[in-house]
C-alpha cells in the first residue's frame, strides 16, 4: 500500500524575529520567489537586509510611520510587524518586494528622538523661506522690487560652485536609496548643468587671464596667474588643457557618485574668481527652477494651497503635486525660470501675501 505524501503548509519565517507572515491559501506573495500555502516547500526564512539589524524603535514601529505620514512621506508600503519574541519591526513591499527596514535607513536619519520628522530637512523648507526673501526684497530706501535675478547675482560667483557641490554630494548619498527625492532634485543640477558651468568657467578664466598684465622674462612674455608664471605660449597646455579635460571627465559621468567625484576634482582645480564674475546662466535657471518647484511643492504639502492648471480647473493635493512635477519635466532643460511664473500664479490663487507669511514665521520663531 503506497503512503501518502505528507503535503507541508508553506510558511514566511522571518529569521531574526520569527514572525510569521500571512500569506493567501492559492494567491502568490512576492518575496523573492511567487509562493501559495499550496506549494509545498515548508518553511521559508526570507533574507532580510541588512543582517543582524533590526528596525526596532525607542517609539512604536507604527508611530515612526505616523510620523512620516505626517510629514507627506508616501507610507504606502511600510507597514509595522510584532515578532515572536515581541519585538517591532517595520516592513517594506515596495516595488513588489518583501524587505525589512535596517536602523540605517537613511529614512530612519530623518526621525527625531522624539518620533517626529523635520519638514524642513524632508522637503527643503528652507527653500520656500529663501525664495520669498528673494521675491520681495526691495532696493535701499525704495519699495522697488529688486527681483530673483538681481538677488542671485548677489549671492556671488563662488556660491554656485559651493551650492553645487552640497547638492551634488547629497544627491549622491540619495541615489539608490530615496529615487523620489532624487529623482527631484536631478531635475535641476545634474550633469548637463555642471558641464556647462565648467565650460563658462574656462571662457571666465580666460577673459580674466588675456586682462592680466604681460610680463616678460628674458624678452618672453608670461603671466601672473595666482602666484603661478606661465609663459603665455603655454597658457592653452598647462592652464586651459586640463580643465578641458576635467569637463571631459564630467560629461562621461554615469552616476551621482562618478558626477561629484568628477566635479569636485574640476572644482579643486579653479582658481577662485572675483564677486562680480558673472555666474553660469545654466546654473542661474537650475536655481530658479528648483527654487520655484520646492516652494509650490511645499506649499501644497503643509500649507493647504492647491494648483489651478491650465484649463482652469481646480485640483485636489495629489493632482497639484503631479501638475507641478510635469511642469518641472516641461522646463527642466534652460527653462526652469518660467516655473517662477507659475509660482506666482499659485500664490495669487491661493491668496498668498509673501510679507505676511514671512511676518508670521518670525513671530512664531
Amino acid at each position: 500500500m503506497n503512503k501518502k505524501k505528507e503535503t507541508k503548509v508553506t510558511k514566511v519565517v522571518c529569521s531574526q524575529c520569527g514572525a510569521e507572515f500571512g500569506i493567501a491559501e492559492k494567491e502568490f506573495t512576492a518575496v523573492t520567489t511567487v509562493i501559495g500555502k499550496d506549494s509545498n516547500l515548508g518553511t521559508v526564512y526570507p533574507a532580510v537586509v541588512g543582517q543582524g539589524a533590526s528596525s526596532r524603535t525607542t517609539k512604536s514601529s507604527q508611530e515612526r510611520i505616523d510620523a512620516l505620514r505626517n510629514a507627506g512621506v508616501d507610507v504606502s508600503h511600510l507597514f509595522a510587524i510584532q515578532g515572536a519574541n515581541g519585538g517591532e519591526y517595520i516592513a517594506s513591499n515596495k516595488n513588489g518586494i518583501f524587505t525589512f527596514l535596517d536602523d540605517n535607513d537613511p529614512l530612519f536619519d530623518l526621525i527625531t528622538s522624539q518620533g517626529t520628522v523635520p519638514n524642513r530637512r524632508l522637503f527643503r523648507r528652507w527653500v520656500m523661506a529663501q525664495m520669498f526673501h528673494m521675491m520681495s526684497e526691495t532696493a535701499y530706501r525704495s519699495k522697488e522690487l529688486l527681483g530673483v535675478t538681481e538677488m542671485i547675482h548677489q549671492f556671488g560667483y563662488e556660491y554656485q560652485w559651493k551650492m553645487l557641490m552640497d547638492e551634488l554630494y547629497a544627491q549622491m548619498k540619495m541615489e539608490g536609496r530615496d529615487l523620489e527625492n532624487f529623482t527631484d532634485r536631478n531635475r535641476w543640477f545634474n550633469a548637463g548643468v555642471v558641464v556647462s558651468m565648467a565650460e563658462d568657467y574656462i571662457v571666465q578664466l580666460q577673459k580674466y587671464v588675456d586682462a592680466l598684465k604681460v610680463r616678460k622674462c628674458k624678452t618672453i612674455p608670461y603671466k601672473r596667474i595666482r602666484n603661478r608664471n606661465i609663459f603665455v605660449s603655454d597658457l592653452q597646455d598647462k592652464l586651459y588643457k586640463p580643465f578641458c579635460s576635467a569637463t571631459t571627465r564630467i560629461r562621461k559621468a554615469k552616476n551621482a557618485a562618478q558626477l561629484f567625484d568628477a566635479a569636485k576634482k574640476f572644482n579643486d582645480m579653479r582658481i577662485k574668481m572675483s564677486h562680480d564674475t558673472p555666474q553660469s546662466k545654466s546654473w542661474v535657471d537650475a536655481y530658479k527652477g528648483s527654487g520655484a518647484y520646492f516652494t509650490m511643492q511645499n506649499l501644497i504639502r503643509f500649507h493647504n494651497c492647491i494648483a489651478i492648471n491650465d484649463t482652469g480647473k481646480r485640483l485636489n493635493k495629489c493632482q497639484s503635486l503631479a501638475f507641478i512635477s510635469a511642469k518641472g519635466e516641461e522646463y527642466k532643460d534652460g527653462e526652469g525660470w518660467r516655473l517662477l511664473a507659475v509660482l506666482k500664479k499659485m500664490l495669487e490663487d491661493n491668496n498668498i501675501d509673501i510679507k505676511k507669511k514671512m511676518a508670521t514665521w518670525r513671530k512664531n520663531k
